[in-house]
């Protein structure tokens, strides 16, 4: 495809056209309308990373007072959207439900729940015979108790992205499918370009949206970036014959398991066991793990030996050491932005990535979070021998 020479130096590159990287447009743009952005990505059409086969949770409870903090950010951008977009996308607060199977998690469960008190977030701790009485189809032997939050939700990812994709185009984004980035390009200590197999393109500002594939992009410009891709595996089976409509995102803290109901009430979409495996690209089904899987399923909610097993999907998972993203300009490269490593919670927290990245890249600074715990650098620096 054609890109013209004002295409050719814009005021910002944007590398991955997933949610985040257009979140982070948007925002931009939103704030002053007249920057030129260029986003490029390497699929050859929209949906086709991380994003676009998502299960669409958002949810608020969080042990951590950062991603809670995130979470808070993005509720407006997701109660308003169809209003903002013109666009619906399923956005259904049916609550969110966090189940603990011994002590230790029951006690986290508990400071969880005063601690996001304190910041507003409606969190209510239900102990063994409450939360048998209103989910009657948990196994009655094994959750001393949990916790249910009613703001959490789904919104549909795809609906989502392709409204924000439509909306950074028509405030004047140049997207490009198809185009890679293969190197980056620096001047000394300052950022100059990105190398594309179509071609180069100059600017001094480049943000690393890139997913997965993050640390391969910032080892281009000498940057070690301690993100790893991991394999997400994802069964769709029909609904437990006693689980009602409306069912709350469920999960089991003790073996990750959890259960998303789609907005038909028809299917599950089930998952989570998976959170030890190796790190890499493989996106192929591994079927040795159902075994393990369909048996966490049953404990928690017993009924689940009945369900059809429809088919399995994968998708692929970016994780910090510390499972907190990177949002921040990299140490010692002035005008390289990344913004990495959500694990997992990249959907649900992209509005506020966005905000968080545009102040950055606006006004060098923002008072919506404290950055501290995000900065790059809260890492060991290390930078690769040059070649």
């Amino acid at each position: 495809m054609h890109i013209s020479s004002k295409e050719l130096k814009p005021d910002i590159i944007i590398i991955g056209a997933g949610i985040i990287g257009l979140s982070i447009a948007y925002h931009i743009l939103e704030a002053d309308p007249k920057r030129s952005i260029t986003i490029l990505e390497k699929q050859k059409m929209l949906g086709m990373g991380s994003t676009g086969i998502g299960t669409g949770s958002i949810r608020h409870q969080f042990s951590s007072p950062l991603l809670r903090r995130l979470s808070l950010l993005s509720r407006d951008f997701f109660l308003n959207f169809q209003s903002t977009f013109d666009t619906p996308i399923e956005y259904l607060e049916k609550g969110g439900l966090m189940l603990a199977d011994n002590e230790v998690l029951w006690n986290q469960l508990q400071l969880t729940v005063e601690a996001a008190e304190t910041d507003g977030i409606p969190m209510k701790l239900l102990e063994q015979e409450e939360l048998l009485r209103n989910f009657s189809y948990l196994n009655r032997d094994r959750f001393q108790g949990g916790t249910f939050c009613p703001w959490d939700a789904y919104a549909d990812p795809y609906a989502v992205l392709a409204a924000v994709y439509a909306a950074v185009r028509q405030k004047g984004a140049n997207v490009h499918f198809g185009r890679e980035a293969t190197k980056i390009i620096l001047d000394g200590e300052r950022i100059k370009g990105v190398e594309t197999k179509q071609g180069t393109i100059w600017s001094p500002l480049i943000v690393n949206a890139v997913g997965p594939h993050a640390a391969q992009l910032a080892a281009t410009a000498g940057i070690m970036l301690p993100v790893q891709p991991f394999r997400r595996q994802v069964y769709v089976c029909t609904n437990p014959i006693d689980v009602p409509p409306k069912t709350p995102l469920i999960t089991d803290l003790a073996t990750g398991f959890y259960l998303h109901q789609e907005v038909s009430a028809k299917t599950v979409l089930l998952g989570g066991t998976d959170q030890y495996t190796w790190p890499g690209f493989e996106e192929g089904v591994d079927k040795s793990v159902a075994e393990d899987f369909f048996t966490a399923a049953m404990e928690a909610i017993p009924s689940a030996i009945d369900i059809k097993w429809l088919r399995t999907y994968t998708g692929i998972c970016e994780q910090t050491p510390d499972f907190l993203p990177i949002i921040g300009e990299a140490p010692g490269l002035n005008g390289f932005i990344l913004a990495n490593g959500f694990s997992g919670h990249g959907f649900m927290h992209a509005p506020a990535a966005g905000l968080i990245a545009a102040d950055l890249i606006l006004k060098g600074r923002t008072e919506r979070i404290d950055l501290n715990s995000f900065q790059p650098d809260r890492f060991a620096r290390f930078s690769l021998p040059e070649s």
